[in-house]
């Protein structure tokens, strides 16, 4: 099982960075590059949704994503696919500020691919998900301004 972990530390209150979290057009503001989110089922970032992740780096290869624990403090995504898991989203008040946790675990079943991911996926992935963290925390603490606002 991989596991790959990411916290950041945003000032600003829990109930913003939810947003930023879960509303679709903020999150495309701080989101990878790299990945393309496609609705399956439901809107995103609501409980019982489903979206395919697709990896540009893969041929546009990916995974389904589906909601499956989700309240004011975090979304758990069951991944099932090219790679297998889970996906952590969990907020919380730490003072002024609020500390946000990214964390996957899976596994990737397929042999030739997990060669790819153990090796120089994994290092490109955990990097993303840091420069990922870094652009949400500064958009919301108005360092980058999205363009769901600046229009």
């Amino acid at each position: 099982m991989i596991v790959q972990e990411q916290f950041v530390s945003i000032k600003a209150p829990p109930a913003t960075v939810e947003r930023y979290l879960t509303d679709p057009q903020l999150m495309m503001e701080w989101r990878s590059p790299l990945v393309v989110l496609d609705p399956i089922e439901g809107e995103l970032m609501t409980l019982g949704s489903k979206h395919n992740l697709r990896l540009k780096s893969l041929a546009l290869a990916g995974s389904t994503y589906t909601v499956t624990e989700r309240d004011s403090n975090h979304i758990l995504l069951t991944i099932d696919g090219l790679w297998r898991g889970q996906e952590l989203w969990r907020w919380f008040a730490d003072g002024d500020r609020t500390i946000v946790q990214n964390r996957v675990e899976y596994e990737v079943p397929d042999p030739s691919l997990r060669v790819f991911v153990v090796g120089l996926g994994q290092i490109f992935a955990s990097l993303d998900m840091r420069i990922q963290l870094d652009r949400l925390r500064m958009l919301i603490e108005g360092r980058g301004q999205p363009a769901a606002q600046a229009r």
